[in-house]
């Protein structure tokens, strides 16, 4: 899933005291404080998935857009993942029967089957489609990403430091790749989605960055 931000700034003007030359000082003369977000979910078929874009506004001063963004993120997020975590079914008719035998090259790597080489049936797992033979090892690693991707509008350049402290708030940790102090290039965040229990009885996390 792909998701988009655009976080607009409300602005605000101080007064300040008359600065003392013979000590180094900051005058802050301004205040950005966020007013507004969208982001829109892209899933590569609409069909599969689709949601309306999502428009936030400030209703109070001091309402926390940030953290409003990152909780209203989290929670499609892990909706996403409810829908989808258990694996479809291969739907497998007749044409894709006839598709798969007759098929002389992996529908992944786009090379060919050699004589007695493991041909597979790969499907998507999300809608259960078969889409096409491959090669044993091909169809193993085709496996469907355990990330999702979120594609910021001026990260880099401005935004990215508003984020870093509030996803400390909540369960699961953060991955930073750093420009200076207050820029950041990419960041990670590792969002709890589930709980599961594994073959010795011990209780554990289902995450996703």
């Amino acid at each position: 899933m792909l998701c988009m931000l655009n976080l607009r700034h409300s602005q605000n003007t101080y007064k300040t005291c008359q600065p003392d030359p013979r000590e180094s000082y900051t005058a802050p003369y301004q205040k950005h404080t966020p007013s507004s977000f969208c982001y829109y979910i892209k899933s590569f078929d609409d069909d599969v998935y689709s949601k309306e874009t999502v428009i936030v506004t400030k209703g109070k001063e001091d309402d926390n857009i940030v953290q409003i963004f990152v909780d209203m993120l989290e929670a499609d997020i892990k909706d996403i993942y409810t829908k989808f975590k258990e694996k479809k079914t291969m739907v497998f008719n007749k044409d894709d029967k006839r598709n798969f035998k007759e098929a002389m090259v992996c529908h992944i790597c786009k090379k060919p089957f050699e004589a007695g080489e493991e041909k597979v049936r790969d499907h998507c797992h999300l809608t259960g489609k078969f889409r096409g033979a491959a090669h044993n090892r091909c169809n193993l690693n085709y496996k469907d990403p355990k990330f999702s991707p979120v594609i910021f509008h001026n990260l880099s350049g401005y935004d990215s430091y508003l984020f870093i402290k509030q996803l400390e708030k909540t369960k699961g940790d953060i991955d930073c790749i750093a420009d200076n102090e207050e820029k950041y290039i990419s960041f990670s965040k590792e969002v709890v989605l589930d709980k599961y229990t594994d073959e010795k009885g011990v209780e554990k996390d289902v995450i996703e960055s």
